[in-house]
């Protein structure tokens, strides 16, 4: 019996961050494309993700209600969801979950079935990833070992989700300039498994792994490697699934704003034009416990953006 909660206790072990994402940079664009008849558009939604801002809850709620009245059949939205199943159907590591709260990107696959908006694909795969580490990142002056998913969860499994996708990635076939781009990508992240010697360490514990590999000074750039350091992984699945979206109209991508950035110059080299660009505008924060995930600059400052009006989507959708 006591065997048996214990396995339940870890079932249902769900890691609650609070994230009140926001948008920060909107960019459109568009192709004609002459097989279909219709120009194809690219709309992209560049988040932040911020421990605090009151401005989250209504962009959710403008984003849903404008998605909500595009026309479904002409409509395809794309995201970088880590709380809900993914393309594949996964949506955990074995039996740990990742449930943010708060922000634009976490629950947003969900929240859209809510609206009936059925169209849309979660191209997030690092589950195993941000279980692990995420706890470390979080609590970066306990013990590496004070939380059960690092100890649990092994090197292994890091892995194995980062080569399920590369085995996916040398199968795609988007023309020769993605092509091309596409091998590049594969080739880059084989490197990094073995610069991070995945393999060798297949059989520890993503916790021993990381005490192994750092110290209390250098642990916080290490674990933000470990989570980023593929990232160019995700910006592939998202132009993958902008290609296969271009028999409808729009293609409506939601995710961190880098991938956005790197995603519209991408698009540029394949003869989208870009008709509408905000303008980010950024402020100073001198305060260190707010600046997780920014670069902390000369001075001990990072520059972090101000969210924009989404109801610009109106005029596209």
């Amino acid at each position: 019996m006591e065997r048996s909660l214990k396995f339940l206790a870890i079932v249902y072990l769900l890691f609650f961050t609070q994230i009140d994402a926001f948008i920060y940079d909107i960019c459109v664009m568009r192709k004609w494309e002459a097989a279909h008849g219709h120009y194809h558009f690219f709309i992209g939604l560049g988040d932040f993700h911020d421990k605090q801002h009151a401005i989250t809850s209504l962009q959710l709620n403008q984003i849903n209600k404008i998605i909500s009245r595009s026309p479904q059949k002409r409509t395809s939205v794309i995201v970088e969801d880590i709380s809900s199943k993914n393309d594949d159907g996964c949506a955990s590591c074995g039996n740990f979950y990742v449930k943010t709260k708060g922000g634009i990107l976490g629950g947003f696959v969900d929240r859209c079935c809510v609206h009936g908006i059925r169209n849309i694909t979660n191209i997030e795969y690092r589950f195993c990833r941000v279980a692990s580490l995420a706890p470390i990142l979080n609590n970066l002056s306990k013990s590496v070992k004070s939380s059960v998913s690092p100890n649990r969860i092994s090197v292994g499994c890091l892995k194995k989700e980062i080569v399920g996708f590369l085995n996916k990635l040398c199968k795609y076939q988007d023309g020769p300039v993605l092509d091309k781009w596409y091998k590049k990508c594969l080739h880059r992240a084989t490197k990094y498994i073995k610069a991070l010697r995945f393999t060798t360490y297949a059989n520890k514990s993503v916790a021993d792994y990381v005490m192994l590999n750092t110290t209390s000074k250098n642990r916080l750039n290490f674990v933000k490697k470990l989570l980023t350091f593929d990232s160019f992984l995700i910006d592939a699945k998202i132009v993958h699934n902008i290609m296969l979206s271009n028999s409808k109209r729009n293609a409506i991508v939601i995710a961190g704003g880098t991938h956005i950035k790197n995603v519209s110059k991408l698009l540029q080299q394949l003869g989208y034009e870009m008709i509408y660009k905000s303008k980010p505008q950024y402020h100073c924060e001198y305060d260190s416990k707010k600046c997780l995930g920014c670069n902390i600059h000369p001075g001990g400052f990072c520059r972090k953006p101000e969210p924009v009006d989404v109801t610009i989507l109106n005029r596209f959708l």
